[in-house]
């Protein structure tokens, strides 16, 4: 009877105490998401440009003849 009381004593304790650790976390974590970033000015990427020397591909006009 006494291991029985035991047992169920150590559980309640570590239920609580686990339930106290995953609030604090829980707190933490939200405490972190709301603070307010400084606002950064986005800065746009380079934007890809084609130069001169680079041309696409081009298909012949007509499929080649059989030989």
């Amino acid at each position: 009877m006494g291991t029985m009381i035991l047992i169920s004593a150590v559980a309640i304790i570590v239920a609580l105490v686990g339930s106290a650790v995953i609030w604090r976390l829980d707190v933490a974590r939200a405490d972190e998401i709301a603070q307010p970033r400084p606002l950064t000015p986005r800065v746009p990427a380079p934007s890809v440009r084609s130069s001169t020397t680079t041309a696409p591909a081009m298909l012949p006009a007509t499929p080649p003849t059989a030989a």
